[in-house]
């Protein structure tokens, strides 16, 4: 704290440069993610059902991780996803957005989120398509 009294220039200008990278980094990201939903226009929820083998994956899953990660990312700009996107690299999601936009998917397909370590996908989720699959194989809600 006495760094604070004792260097105010030197403290405020670290932090305005710091609040700058964050706008730079944020800016690329923005215009990252532009150009990819733009790379993909005119593709919707619609192709990504059909990349799924529907009788087999429920299609309440399939929605819910679709909606779920896109609106995590619709801040910035809403990118139409595929199986095959790599939530970290591609769409810049890590464990932590992922645990926290997991317990919203799994409410919305009614799928019970104890035991996921029991998941055959446990700890190898790294594509939109894994996430459906790791959702899919677990049990749904009794009364769901």
């Amino acid at each position: 704290m006495t760094v604070l009294w004792a260097h105010p220039g030197a403290v405020g200008g670290s932090l305005l440069a710091f609040g700058s990278l964050v706008a730079v980094l944020s800016r690329r990201e923005a215009l990252r993610l532009a150009r990819m939903a733009q790379g993909r226009a005119g593709e919707s929820i619609c192709q990504f059902a059909r990349s799924i083998d529907c009788r087999r994956v429920d299609t309440w899953v399939v929605r819910a991780v679709y909606e779920e990660v896109q609106r995590s990312l619709s801040a910035v700009v809403a990118v139409p996803l595929r199986v095959t996107d790599h939530l970290q690299r591609d769409l810049g999601l890590d464990a932590d957005d992922l645990d926290f936009l997991i317990e919203g998917m799994a409410q919305r397909a009614q799928r019970c989120l104890a035991h996921t370590s029991g998941n055959p996908l446990f700890g190898k989720v790294t594509t939109v398509g894994d996430l459906v699959e790791f959702l899919q194989a677990q049990p749904r809600l009794v009364g769901g």
